[in-house]
């Protein structure tokens, strides 16, 4: 082999070895097959279109592995169930989850217009004013050379002053369909460097001063006024984008809050 020859060779070497990180990150067209499969349930007062009644509706992909399609469903289980409530076992299914939100609707009905009145005066905007659901929408957002990332976005009201919506994230491995957590994919120690760098971000497009505080006296629930990261992230094309719901770091009025930290910024700790 010529020098020339060898010198190309080593730059071609260093250069995929120093990027494969960036390639695992960089989107792919959707090559793990799917299709897109539907779960409704309604409550027996669902006569008609305009009926007042409940609904619970979950669209979601199934993919050829029936392994990772019950981690899926589970995913949109969790969701919904809440494990700290010890008067509710826990749905193996989505029939199980739907069924006493429907039936319960229903009841409620049927107790007449007392409970109903006394609802009302209760709750802002009637509790019976409106119908009431349970959704969520799962969609492949996006695959890499390594990962398979999901986006959930749900929709639950059950009478009140207003809806609730959230939105998730799940980065799995595409061979394993292993949860992807944010040890998985950067060095050791991380935090030491992902942490200044995610704050300061937030910080800038909050227009918030370095002194300033993150506590509820400044509008924020960070615990303690400790900026932290969850773990509800995905990949785009620019870098790892965070996604906070309502209630999870300001008010419900201030709606969902995106953190996007560019990949040069973390190029030394990635793995």
């Amino acid at each position: 082999m010529t020098n020339k020859l060898l010198f190309i060779a080593l730059i071609t070497l260093l250069w995929s070895c120093g990027s494969s990180s960036q390639k695992d990150l960089s989107a792919t067209t959707d090559t793990l097959k799917y299709t897109v499969e539907k779960f409704e349930k309604h409550s027996q007062t669902c006569v008609n279109k305009d009926s007042l009644c409940a609904t619970v509706s979950f669209e979601y992909p199934a993919f050829e592995s029936a392994a990772f399609n019950e981690v899926v469903k589970q995913e949109i289980l969790n969701i919904y169930h809440d494990d700290g409530d010890s008067t509710k076992s826990r749905p193996k299914n989505f029939e199980e989850l739907a069924k006493p939100f429907v039936d319960d609707y229903d009841q409620k009905i049927k107790e007449g217009q007392s409970y109903v009145n006394k609802a009302n005066a209760q709750y802002e905007g009637g509790f019976l004013a409106m119908p009431w659901n349970m959704e969520a929408y799962c969609k492949v957002q996006r695959q890499t050379e390594k990962y398979l990332i999901l986006h959930t976005n749900t929709y639950w009201f059950m009478g009140g002053a207003h809806p609730v919506s959230m939105e998730y994230y799940y980065v799995y491995d595409r061979k394993s369909f292993k949860r992807i957590t944010l040890d998985d994919i950067f060095v050791q120690g991380y935090g030491k460097k992902l942490l200044p760098s995610a704050e300061a971000i937030f910080r800038k497009q909050e227009n918030l001063k370095p002194a300033d505080k993150l506590g509820e006296e400044n509008g924020y629930f960070f615990e303690n006024g400790r900026f932290i990261l969850n773990d509800n992230f995905t990949f785009t094309d620019k870098g790892i984008k965070f996604l906070f719901n309502v209630y999870e770091i300001k008010p419900y009025a201030a709606g969902v809050t995106e953190l996007e930290i560019p990949y040069e910024s973390l190029k030394e700790i990635l793995k």
